[in-house]
């Protein structure tokens, strides 16, 4: 079989190459991609060429250095997507897991087909219960998971979280799951705060009508909230998480941050409120603070959350494009970020 992946040939530029699938062998399972999310965060600063690896490389010792001229490239970017939804076509000897016909995801770049071994820590049989559309969130939300168990929410407690995107989404349902009394969520775009009003309890604030820190503390009481967990990506909505924490309060720091830091001073809130920032990135090859909580483990629950239903996303994919137009679809999102809570890619 050959299968169709989607690449960035080079910065704001969608192109498609041919990849080679083999029969699958002993253990391994071959399905056929029907949709797949894209990400709003990491996926969308490669396409726009301000992810950081376009000028660096992250070395063996985890330290990133500028890109040498022996180093591979960084476009044609080959790895764009990581939420994908097919039907099993056809399983190798000793598959027990999956059958043909079986819905599954699994984290792989947006293609029209893909293959894969049944014991793979990325790859989850889906239940009747879950519907595609919110299936394709299963890498995103647990992002989200592994945010909420960086926070050590305590019942009773009130969460701030900064970013009304997918993943802030998620983190305000999570947070309320977890046993908080209160969640805030600053988010500039109405759309979004609308749509997180309408699944939870949650209280929203516009960053850009009134300065997140004080709306918190004036709607807490005057207190500050017990955690902030920060899910835009964006260094104001980490600025706004630090200056809403309080004295000794503790900042999770979930989103992917692009660029210079212009909008955020450690000379302010950070060192006067002697601010602990936790990062959250459960990926990359990082463990889990917490024992027995690797990426599987994260994935699983996530999925097992979404498929009881005790995580609301009916009606976040609000942008569907044809897997043939996926140009049109990265530039929607980079020209109305408000207007797409969620966009998919859809394959014929």
């Amino acid at each position: 079989m050959i299968a169709r992946q989607l690449v960035f040939a080079q910065p704001m530029k969608v192109s498609y190459i041919d990849v080679p699938l083999r029969d699958p062998g002993p253990g391994e399972v071959l399905a056929r991609t029907v949709l797949s999310g894209i990400s709003h965060g990491t996926e969308l600063s490669s396409f726009l060429g301000v992810s950081p690896f376009v000028q660096k490389t992250l070395t063996p010792e985890r330290a990133f250095r500028p890109r040498q001229a022996d180093d591979p490239p960084f476009y044609p970017f080959h790895w764009a997507g990581y939420d994908a939804v097919g039907l099993v076509e056809r399983v190798g000897e000793g598959v027990t897991g999956y059958r043909p016909g079986d819905r599954v995801w699994r984290q792989v770049p947006h293609q029209t087909a893909f293959l894969f071994h049944q014991d793979a820590h990325d790859a989850l049989r889906l239940a009747d219960s879950l519907p595609d559309d919110d299936a394709i969130m299963i890498n995103l939300s647990s992002v989200a998971l592994g945010g909420i168990l960086d926070a050590e929410i305590k019942l009773g407690d009130v969460v701030a979280v900064f970013g009304g995107g997918l993943v802030g989404q998620v983190a305000v349902q999570m947070a309320f799951l977890s046993g908080a009394r209160r969640v805030f969520l600053s988010e500039p775009s109405a759309e979004r705060r609308r749509f997180a009003e309408g699944k939870s309890p949650v209280e929203t604030i516009d960053p850009a009508a009134e300065r997140p820190a004080l709306a918190i503390h004036a709607g807490n009481e005057g207190q500050p909230p017990d955690v902030c967990i920060e899910c835009s990506g964006n260094v104001r909505g980490l600025a706004d998480a630090i200056a809403a924490a309080g004295v000794a309060g503790t900042v999770v720091a979930v989103g992917m941050y692009n660029g210079p830091a212009s909008d955020l001073s450690f000379s302010e809130e950070f060192l006067h409120n002697r601010v602990t920032i936790k990062n959250s990135m459960t990926k990359w090859g990082c463990p889990s603070r917490f024992r027995n909580w690797g990426e599987g483990r994260i994935l699983r629950q996530t999925c097992h959350l979404m498929e009881r239903r005790q995580i609301d996303l009916g009606g976040i994919v609000t942008g569907r494009f044809p897997f043939d137009q996926a140009q049109l679809a990265y530039e929607a999102i980079h020209r109305e970020p408000g207007r797409y809570l969620k966009a998919a890619l859809v394959y014929g």
